[in-house]
């Protein structure tokens, strides 16, 4: 019996573990700076599409985006810290290989690029986020995005602020996609990347004012606005496109 017993608990712990990880959400940024936005917009969608087939299973997603500050955005997406790690473990022989049979595009790629790429990892702060039910990269082509940081003795305070503030919403009927990584590597551990998404930089600005003005009356969402701002400082803010044909 306590064979038994032990074997159902070893077991619901595996699970339980293995339940987590599948549960984490990655994405590996790279940002740079082109010469020429629409040779890049040309070229992004067949080296996209390599790339997802020769990662199929590791990889959930990949997306690509220009920005006004003139900065591309290319972001990996990957579920479990197991097919992160297998991503990484391939992705330098998967470039050599991509540089030899999509040579056309990778050449135009290389001689287009403005400044080295920045490349960063973050992971999704699964209490933080709320995105509609139906939520897909794809039916979203604009996305505003926020790059801060919160004192590292204060961000625990930070996340609860942004739960409580997420949970008033929800009661006032707001839904949306408010979106939150935590940088991993490639950004001070203490550094946020907000993601807004949605139909069209009007349409966001449009959802924006709506969901400001049904906040309006209600003293405890703006207590906890005012010390979520209090606690951020940031690094850049940014409107990013979709690159098209994705």
């Amino acid at each position: 019996m306590k064979s038994t017993l032990f074997s159902l608990v070893l077991l619901f712990s595996v699970f339980q573990t293995f339940a987590q990880e599948a549960e984490k959400t990655f994405i590996l940024l790279n940002e740079g700076r082109v010469i020429d936005t629409e040779i890049y917009q040309i070229g992004y969608p067949k080296i996209r599409n390599w790339w997802l087939n020769e990662t199929k299973g590791i990889a959930s997603n990949f997306s690509a985006h220009t920005s006004e500050t003139g900065r591309t955005y290319s972001m990996v997406f990957i579920k479990g810290d197991e097919n992160l790690g297998i991503y990484v473990s391939k992705r330098a022989n998967l470039t050599d290989r991509i540089r030899k049979e999509l040579k056309m595009e990778m050449d135009a790629n290389k001689a287009n690029q403005g400044q080295a790429t920045n490349r960063s990892v973050w992971i999704q702060s699964k209490n933080m986020t709320v995105m509609v039910p139906d939520f897909k990269i794809e039916n979203y082509d604009f996305r505003r995005v926020t790059i801060f940081t919160v004192p590292l003795d204060k961000m625990e305070a930070y996340e609860k602020i942004i739960e409580q503030s997420n949970s008033e919403d929800q009661v006032l009927g707001i839904v949306y996609n408010y979106i939150v990584y935590k940088a991993v590597e490639g950004y001070p551990i203490n550094t946020y990347m907000m993601i807004l998404p949605d139909k069209s930089i009007l349409n966001y600005y449009t959802h924006q004012y709506e969901r400001n003005l049904a906040r309006k009356s209600q003293p405890k969402l703006l207590d906890l606005s005012k010390k979520a701002r209090q606690l951020r400082t940031v690094v850049r803010i940014d409107h990013l496109t979709r690159v098209p044909n994705q």
